[in-house]
């Protein structure tokens, strides 16, 4: 499903009436309608329900007003945050048919003492929030949210920035949200999910002209295209043909992540892997990767892997299919180095995962120079890191600085955030599956395993990209049924991802 941000929508709106001659009544008009609709489908099995709106001063009120004159068959009343006087623009066309109809409005800032009712409509801001609330708008927000009763929010709840999806202090919290052409990129990230409710995105006329809006194409991750990715598994398939998966990962005190990297990869159908192990603490990879192999690689006694080490790793390059490299590296100048070397010289290709980015900090250019398809997988801090900003500056920014990015970046970017979001050229796929409890140490490693095994076993990087982090989150989904969300670990990922798999099979 598309999904735009608050200036795309700003520019469908535009082009609509200047390129295709469509009134701004008439699409007012059909989002009132579209409303209407949903009041009376969540009144129907309501006796005399009474139905409450709330309008603002701008277009999402004027769509509380359009809704309020075409709901005839029950109990309307409007609450303008505005003076009669001040509402202008097609909001006063509907305003006026409101009066017209004997819709019963209240006017001013001040909220009811006492009122009961069964639908509350929320139509004060929409889209048109960024930051902290008002006061005036927020003792609105705050009343809706001490009713009893069902809330529908005009396509964005008020309180809900929509494009970062960030909640401002007493933001609505709708059960459900009617949203006008298409959904708003707010309501699929950070706190948007949780405000938003079930989405319903309704036709009130826009022209199919989605692909001329300026910016990415932002789509939500359809999950039965997964069956389609994969490859059938032929009756006489055998170990060298599931796909033979290189991993350079793993250091002193982070084995855990080449433990759990070589395992994502191995639960979700590598044939063979090789992990490259620091020499000097190669026995604990040993025993702990017993389906896997290992390779000892020349440390000098460090504990991770140092340029000695490379002459061996690039042994195997022709060997495997694919190269997972990053998890666990840790941050020594040495280690670095090695890195860069594997990344500007390996032939097949790779996912460049967490310790793995660090020789990209600050020098984005280096992405240019890397010659087989690739997929990097930073969380937002890590994709901060490489950007030389803080996270402040980025959540101020987005997704401006996401599609700055995108413009000069030849790879696939997977960044791991709530949720999860891929990205190619000008085309970004919001993930649907996951859940909070998988913010915990390891998950990232498991996904990196996950996405070298689509790689290696000839998975287009974009693909592999979308598949690997759906069947990630989706196996969170089916394990905290069992284990529940504070107790949810990397490994038990790895029990579920064989099962979530078979589903797609």
């Amino acid at each position: 499903m598309r999904i735009i941000t608050v200036a795309q929508a700003a520019e469908l709106d535009q082009k609509a009436m200047q390129d295709h001659g469509i009134s701004g009544i008439d699409l007012m008009g059909a989002a009132g309608k579209a409303i209407a609709e949903e009041v009376k489908k969540i009144a129907a099995d309501i006796h005399d329900p009474r139905i409450v709106i709330v309008c603002g001063k701008g277009n999402n009120g004027g769509d509380g007003f359009a809704a309020a004159a075409c709901i005839d068959q029950f109990s309307v009343q409007v609450f303008s945050i505005v003076d009669q006087d001040d509402i202008k623009g097609d909001s006063a066309h509907f305003h006026e048919l409101c009066i017209q109809k004997k819709v019963t409005i209240h006017y001013g800032i001040n909220t009811p003492d006492d009122h009961e009712c069964d639908l509350v409509i929320d139509a004060l801001l929409g889209t048109g929030c960024q930051g902290e609330l008002r006061d005036d708008i927020a003792k609105w927000t705050t009343w809706m949210n001490k009713l009893s009763c069902f809330v529908l929010a005009v396509d964005c709840p008020t309180g809900i920035d929509g494009n970062r999806g960030i909640a401002a202090q007493n933001s609505v919290r709708a059960e459900k949200t009617v949203t006008m052409g298409y959904p708003k990129l707010g309501l699929y990230i950070k706190q948007g999910q949780e405000h938003a409710g079930e989405i319903e995105a309704v036709d009130i006329g826009f022209p199919d002209i989605i692909d001329e809006l300026p910016g990415l194409r932002w789509s939500t991750f359809a999950s039965p295209n997964i069956s389609d990715m994969f490859s059938k598994l032929d009756t006489d398939t055998y170990k060298h043909r599931q796909g033979k998966l290189l991993l350079i990962a793993g250091s002193k005190g982070m084995t855990g992540a080449a433990v759990l990297s070589t395992f994502g990869a191995l639960r979700s159908g590598a044939g063979l892997t090789i992990t490259c192990a620091p020499e000097s603490i190669e026995e604990i990879y040993e025993k702990t990767i017993i389906e896997g192999m290992t390779i000892g690689c020349p440390d000098g006694g460090n504990g991770f892997l140092i340029p000695a080490s490379y002459k061996i790793i690039e042994e195997k390059f022709e060997w495997c299919d694919a190269i997972v490299i990053g998890p666990g590296l840790g941050n020594n100048a040495k280690t670095i180095k090695l890195v860069e070397q594997i990344v500007f010289n390996a032939q097949k290709p790779m996912i460049i995962d967490a310790d793995g980015l660090r020789m990209f900090h600050g020098n984005l250019n280096l992405f240019k120079k890397i010659k087989v398809p690739y997929i990097i997988t930073p969380h937002e801090g890590e994709f901060c890191g490489l950007l030389g900003i803080d996270q402040g500056q980025f959540l101020d920014d987005y997704p401006n600085i996401i599609e700055q990015f995108m413009a000069d970046f030849p790879g696939v970017l997977v960044l791991k955030n709530a949720p999860t979001i891929t990205f190619q050229n000008n085309d970004a796929i919001i993930n649907s599956s996951g859940n909070p409890g998988m913010a915990t140490a390891g998950m990232g490693d498991v996904l990196a395993g996950i996405l070298g095994t689509f790689a290696a076993q000839g998975m287009d990087v974009f693909q592999t990209a979308q598949a690997g982090v759906y069947l990630h989150g989706f196996a969170a989904d089916c394990k905290i049924e069992e284990k529940g969300l504070r107790g949810l670990i990397a490994s038990d990922i790895l029990e579920e991802l064989p099962k979530v798999m078979r589903e797609f099979d």
